[in-house]
């Protein structure tokens, strides 16, 4: 139990900038809520915005795909060391991992020994691969919150405790013209270019996606191209790349984030991610386009890891290949554009696609940061 005379203890790991978004919804919800809290972990600007001690940045974990890991591993070795310290002398009531399970099972594995109740929020995705994850996810926490509705039948099929919180896409405000259709335009299309955010995705993504506006710019001249406005790297990496594989072509950088693009737009091509919800939700069709290093891949397949047949996430909630999934190899510049220019001339497939998309909307629920304060300190007081 925890100790009547000082506050609720929470650590709250979250090892990527999309963690600490859901980290910092979170730690709003339990410190607007009946009970005292103290919260310290690894945070973002959105987490310590929102009241949390940062003991490491986020950005300091922040490695994609199984290759990339590998070549991190002594960097991150030495972080979890000093973290684990750090999280010690903090002495946490309970233990919220966000995300980034090869970090935050191990680290609930240490801390579960000590005593500390441990939940991991998002659950890994193992109904896509390594599904051997669910008996480590058994041993290392007392509970896990889904974003998914069909995933805590699949913890409990394996003796995990889990429960459904919704998702934060679907809690975020939308803009006015989300959902809808774009007004009718003639032959002029927009088509929101979305190579994702970190720069190893932008330097494998990007090319075949600006291959692809060319492509189809010389099929379709009326079509218009934007991407988000993103600032930084990543925005000077893509303006590069659209200029040696799109030379000539126009593509906007239009005000607001890309859930604002996405509401405008007739269809998207886009790196397969949170985006593709995003675009889900905002009822903008796209085409997925997914691929990592080379060395990644080949792990992947040799050792049989892939469970699904789907990769981006509105396809595993239709149960279906509702949106083009375009993979490693088949990411190809041409490939991608007779795609989107299948996309661009079928009006009929654009609005059964959008259809679709509503009806999947409806089924990730409300309410999401609150439902996890809720689980948090139920999970605490039955300590």
């Amino acid at each position: 139990m925890t100790p009547a005379d000082r506050a609720l203890r929470i650590a709250v790991v979250a090892g990527e900038a999309s963690g600490d978004r859901l980290g910092a919804g979170l730690i709003r919800s339990l410190r607007a809520g009946p009970v005292e809290v103290e919260v310290a972990g690894v945070a973002g600007p959105a987490m310590r915005e929102a009241g949390c001690r940062a003991m490491l940045d986020s950005s300091e974990f922040a490695v994609m795909g199984l290759a990339e890991i590998v070549r991190h591993l002594p960097r991150l070795w030495m972080l979890r060391r000093q973290l684990l310290r750090q999280l010690g002398e903090f002495r946490p009531d309970v233990f919220v991992g966000v995300d980034s399970p090869e970090l935050n099972l191990g680290l609930a594995r240490r801390l579960k020994r000590r005593g500390v109740r441990t939940v991991q929020y998002v659950c890994p995705s193992i109904w896509a691969w390594r599904s051997g994850r669910a008996r480590r996810i058994r041993r290392n926490c007392d509970r896990v919150l889904c974003l998914l509705p069909f995933e805590p039948a699949l913890l409990r099929e394996q003796g995990v405790q889990a429960v459904f919180v919704g998702h934060p896409i679907a809690d975020e405000q939308l803009p006015e013209s989300s959902g809808s259709p774009p007004p009718a335009r003639k032959g002029d299309l927009l088509v929101a270019l979305l190579p994702g955010s970190r720069s190893s995705e932008i330097g494998r993504i990007g090319p075949p996606i600006a291959r692809a506006a060319a492509w189809l710019k010389e099929r379709r001249p009326g079509v218009r191209f934007s991407t988000a406005a993103a600032g930084g790297q990543g925005r000077e990496q893509f303006d590069a790349i659209l200029r040696r594989f799109a030379p000539g072509v126009e593509v906007s950088r239009e005000p607001g984030n890309a859930r604002d693009l996405l509401a405008r737009a007739d269809l998207a091509a886009a790196a397969s991610g949170t985006v593709t919800m995003e675009a889900m939700v905002c009822g903008c069709p796209l085409v997925a386009v997914y691929r990592v290093v080379p060395l990644t891949a080949w792990i992947a397949r040799a050792f049989r890891l892939l469970k699904t047949p789907h990769i981006a996430l509105p396809n595993i909630l239709a149960g279906r290949k509702l949106v083009p999934e375009l993979l490693q190899e088949q990411a190809r510049g041409e490939t991608l554009g007779a795609e989107l220019l299948r996309l661009y001339d079928d009006s009929g497939a654009r609005r059964t696609m959008r259809a679709e998309f509503a009806r999947l909307s409806e089924s990730l629920g409300r309410g999401v940061n609150d439902r996890a304060a809720q689980a948090v300190l139920a999970l605490a007081k039955a300590a």
